[in-house]
């Protein structure tokens, strides 16, 4: 019909039709842009939101050369650093902050939301001396400045005995955050799990005790901690729990209460997640939205083999009695299933994803979805969806929801070893990997050398922001971010002169669940552009614009599924066209049911 029309695929929701303006002067690049490249090491990134499409990172920063300190960047929508060059400093305190490389990253800070476009940042912090780690946050506000009511290079949340390590942080809805961490106060040898309050004020909050609360004190090891909100001011805490030394780690999970207490319905060191025979590891946690949660780990009840599995528990504190007692198995295929990471779906349920050697040969990506009943998502395949089964390895996953209850993940990978590269893949609800993407993933970064620890962000259009520390200099790791659009399209170069004619980008999501379809084009210099949308026969649809005068470079229209008659058009294949004088572009658009 037009010699301009490729399909394209993509996901997203909402209503009406619009018409706005992408930032024109975009600076993602190709392979990533660089959010910190100051000298030595930049390491663990961590992000969060900045509440306008874009995010901010922390990491743990040697740029001094001596010790470790905590740095943070924002970088809006379009790629640009809006801070400092090389980010802010957050703590620049003696000792370091958080740990050295050669440790892990126990002790990187951990990033929350402020709800206003900044951030709360906690770390472990070796100020004290060095056999004594305390925990301690900051708070940057949207603008790049540290907040002043807070005190410089951070507010310490425990300075108890001993070693406080591997904070985890979850926005309390008010401008502040609960954190949780790791303890040695008690004995110096066995980890214990206690939290604290911060309010936005950066005053610890004196409802709850100083230097923390207690949430378990149990016998032996509580280690591996996750946290998330409870959606009323307070959080549920879950763990690795060692307390059954002769039956091997169970997963545990408590609640603590927006006044600084435990919640009493539960137990008081924790609900038993799953105390299955041997051991279970590395849960991670997400919000049911009914005040629960649902948890995910890795399970070697059977002896042989990891496995995955997930487990729900109630606002009340019991665990669901609709799930099968000690957890749900997501996952049992051959080879070792491990170190889940986890997103809830949108509707009381949750997609996992985990590194998988069922290969025998080396790890892939692998995601299953469970249902909030309890029961495996019959649209998926048992045992999970492959998200990437390339040569060599990929792994260690993380995710994030696409809006329409399916989930973009990113990894680490060697299919181009000795480089190490970031992929990206979109899962769509259905449990189908998005056609419009490749099979094997999307690669965000193939620079050369290594590169590691991809954190991601959603950018509220169907699409994600990924972070990770990066080697491609060759002596020292640094910071970069990468953009890929719903379209699985990456963020490229912005071109140094206008398009000369009429330039349109593939509309998303597409397929579309029939709601909000963006569509993106880009023009030479301003003019009066018009945009219909076209059945297969050629009949117009939807009028989206007629005649009207745009700006030059990216503009983006809407479209909400509905035709003129303001009537919802039925599922089947559409055409957008665009033009611009004498000029006209097309793409084709699936609408789904």
């Amino acid at each position: 019909m037009w010699p301009h029309l490729r399909s394209l695929c993509f996901t997203l929701p909402c209503f009406a039709m619009a018409a706005s303006a992408l930032p024109a002067l975009a600076q993602w690049q190709a392979d990533g842009m660089p959010v910190c490249t100051a000298a030595n090491y930049q390491r663990y990134p961590h992000v969060v939101g900045d509440a306008a499409g874009g995010l901010i990172v922390t990491w743990m920063d040697n740029r001094s050369g001596t010790n470790w300190d905590i740095y943070a960047q924002r970088v809006n929508g379009a790629g640009v650093r809006q801070w400092a060059a090389d980010g802010v400093a957050l703590c620049t305190a003696a000792g370091d902050q958080g740990f050295p490389p050669a440790v892990g990253d126990d002790g990187a800070p951990r990033i929350a939301a402020d709800g206003a476009g900044g951030a709360i940042v906690v770390w472990s912090d070796g100020r004290g001396g060095a056999f004594s780690s305390d925990i301690y946050a900051q708070h940057v506000l949207a603008s790049g400045v540290v907040d002043p009511l807070w005190p410089v290079d951070g507010r310490a949340l425990c300075t108890a005995a001993q070693s406080q390590q591997s904070p985890a942080i979850v926005a309390d809805g008010a401008g502040g955050a609960i954190v949780a961490w790791k303890d040695l106060r008690n004995t110096g040898t066995d980890w214990d799990i206690y939290a604290q309050h911060v309010l936005a004020s950066g005053a610890v909050d004196p409802a709850w005790p100083a230097n923390g609360l207690a949430l378990c004190t149990a016998t032996s090891l509580q280690i591996s901690l996750d946290i998330v909100s409870d959606g009323a001011g307070g959080a549920i805490v879950t763990w690795q729990d060692f307390r059954s030394s002769t039956t091997g780690y169970d997963i545990y999970a408590q609640h603590v209460l927006a006044s600084g207490a435990t919640d009493p319905a539960w137990p008081a060191s924790g609900r038993a997640v799953c105390a299955a025979t041997r051991s279970q590891y590395s849960p991670k946690i997400v919000a049911d939205g009914a005040g629960g949660a649902i948890v995910a780990w890795y399970d070697y009840r059977g002896g042989i083999k990891y496995d995955i599995y997930a487990q729900h528990v109630l606002a009340s504190g019991a665990v669901d009695p609709v799930w099968p007692t000690d957890g749900r198995a997501l996952c049992t295929a051959a080879g070792d299933q491990d170190f889940p990471a986890m997103i809830i779906d949108g509707a009381g349920g949750a997609i996992v994803a985990w590194n998988d050697y069922r290969n025998g040969n080396d790890y892939d990506v692998y995601a299953q979805h469970v249902l909030a009943s309890g029961a495996v998502d019959p649209a998926w395949p048992t045992d999970g969806r492959a998200l990437a089964a390339a040569a060599s390895s990929q792994y260690y996953p993380t995710l994030v929801g696409d809006g329409a209850g399916g989930a973009i993940v990113a990894w680490g990978d060697s299919r181009s070893y000795p480089n190490y590269g970031i992929y990206v893949q979109h899962v769509l609800a259905s449990g189908t990997v998005d056609p419009a993407w490749p099979a094997n993933g999307r690669a965000l970064c193939t620079a050369p050398n290594a590169r590691y620890y991809p954190t991601i962000l959603g950018d509220g259009g169907g699409g994600a922001i990924v972070a990770w520390e990066d080697l491609r200099n060759g002596t020292h790791y640094d910071i970069y971010a990468q953009r890929v659009y719903a379209s699985g399209e990456v963020a490229e170069v912005p071109p140094t002169t206008a398009p000369a004619r009429l330039r349109m980008l593939p509309p998303y999501p597409n397929p579309s669940p029939g709601r909000l379809v963006r569509i993106p084009f880009e023009l030479p210099s301003s003019g009066r552009v018009s945009a219909h949308v076209l059945d297969l026969a050629g009949h117009r649809v939807r009028t989206l614009v007629m005649d009207r005068e745009f700006s030059a470079g990216r503009e983006v229209l809407e479209w909400d599924g509905l035709n003129d008659e303001r009537a919802r058009v039925p599922a089947g294949v559409y055409f957008i066209r665009v033009r611009l004088g004498g000029h006209a572009e097309g793409r084709r658009l699936v609408l789904l049911e």
